[in-house]
């Protein structure tokens, strides 16, 4: 299990958590191979930099399925190791806006707050991780990680609302490091 707290670059996201669980098989006494599954959760933030007049408020959800690589020792009190990952992402988005005071919608002039995203976009998953774990007892081992993230290319679908004042599909990507605790068990 890890936990942690994840901050992404970009106009309209902050610092946020992150959390996930990893199984490992160790195939030889450096090297283990697994699965991971990560969830992304960047802080909600509000921005006058996606709209023209209006203010908006961001949402982003994301989660990683990933095949991966550990390399380090396996045996011994303390463990530095690596982590490769590669997989698949299925990230939420949702903006909300409104006009600034003194504008209106394009389409009629009013001025309430409208969804102008809430789509689900997927793409490839891409994890670098380095860290290390210290052997509490044989059985168990609690450690500490630095991990980049990256959730590649995907496309978000505009709502029909967004659509009327001609908002288009958009297309992103994001990145994160991360930072925290893991506890893990050998069986």
């Amino acid at each position: 299990m890890n936990l942690g707290k994840a901050g992404a670059g970009g106009q309209a996201t902050a610092s946020g958590s992150a959390y996930g669980m990893r199984y490992l098989r160790s195939t030889t006494p450096f090297v283990a191979l697994g699965l991971d599954v990560d969830f992304l959760k960047p802080k909600d933030m509000s921005t006058d930099k996606l709209i023209e007049n209006g203010l908006a408020l961001t949402s982003i959800d994301s989660v990683s399925l990933l095949g991966v690589v550990r390399v380090g020792a396996t045996e011994g009190s303390l463990r530095p190791n690596l982590l490769l990952g590669l997989g698949i992402h299925l990230t939420s988005m949702h903006i909300e806006a409104a006009p600034k005071t003194g504008y209106g919608w394009s389409d009629t002039m009013t001025t309430e707050r409208r969804t102008l995203f809430d789509s689900d976009g997927r793409g490839v998953a891409v994890k670098l991780q380095g860290g290390a774990d210290y052997a509490v007892t044989d059985r168990y081992l609690a450690g500490a990680f630095l991990a980049l993230n990256y959730m590649g290319s995907a496309t978000y679908e505009a709502t029909s609302q967004a659509k009327s004042v001609g908002v288009r599909p958009a297309r992103g990507s994001m990145t994160a490091i991360s930072g925290g605790l893991c506890l893990s068990a050998r069986f």
